[in-house]
């Protein structure tokens, strides 16, 4: 895992050149958000085939463990989305490198339930390079835990308003690869409103 875990994020820095800068929703501040970004799937970068293979186990145990607010919460599940592939480009002078405290399906209306982080940076110190991600309770004030973005390491939360998160400034590099597992009928049709204007 740890040998797949390097080529991934030497495939994600070939890819950096044709990155673009992560799109807010509209409530958010084009100013909240540092990253660059791009989706890629298995086809398009072989590399992700062995984290998407582990992860769809993981998530189908997940599924199934004897829990029922965790299965109810899930049941919906039929499909995940592409990859996004993100880089913060890091910079100590700068608050820049950061992406403010949101929710991945805020009205619960995308489709998104289930949100997985996979991270790809090696000797990452978060004393020195920040960058942590950290979790607040549903108030949005209480902080749940910081997280660092060390290598090989992933993170699964629910992607609901119960789960609000930040990337804190980075002042390294920082990659990393979020996956959501999806409600793919509610994620059509919420796409499909976006296109239709509604």
């Amino acid at each position: 895992p740890q040998q797949a875990a390097y080529g991934l994020a030497a495939a994600l820095k070939r890819m950096k050149g044709s990155m673009a800068p992560g799109r807010t929703d509209s409530h958010l501040s084009a100013l909240g958000r540092g990253d660059v970004i791009a989706w890629a799937d298995a086809q398009k970068l072989p590399e992700l085939g062995p984290l998407l293979e582990n992860l769809n186990a993981l998530v189908g145990g997940i599924m199934n463990l004897p829990q029922p607010a965790v299965q109810a919460r899930l049941k919906n599940v039929s499909a995940f989305s592409d990859a996004q592939l993100a880089i913060y480009p890091g910079d100590a002078a700068s608050e820049d490198s950061r992406y403010i405290r949101h929710v991945d399906n805020e009205d619960g209306k995308n489709g998104r339930l289930l949100t997985c982080t996979y991270y790809l940076n090696d000797g990452w110190d978060a004393r020195q390079h920040g960058g942590e991600l950290r979790l607040f309770e549903p108030d949005q004030r209480t902080v749940k835990a910081d997280i660092a973005p060390v290598m090989n390491r992933l993170v699964a939360f629910f992607s609901d308003a119960s789960v609000p998160h930040e990337v804190r400034c980075a002042r390294r590099e920082r990659s990393a690869i979020t996956i959501w597992y999806l409600d793919q009928e509610m994620h059509m049709a919420y796409h499909k409103a976006e296109e239709d204007g509604q």
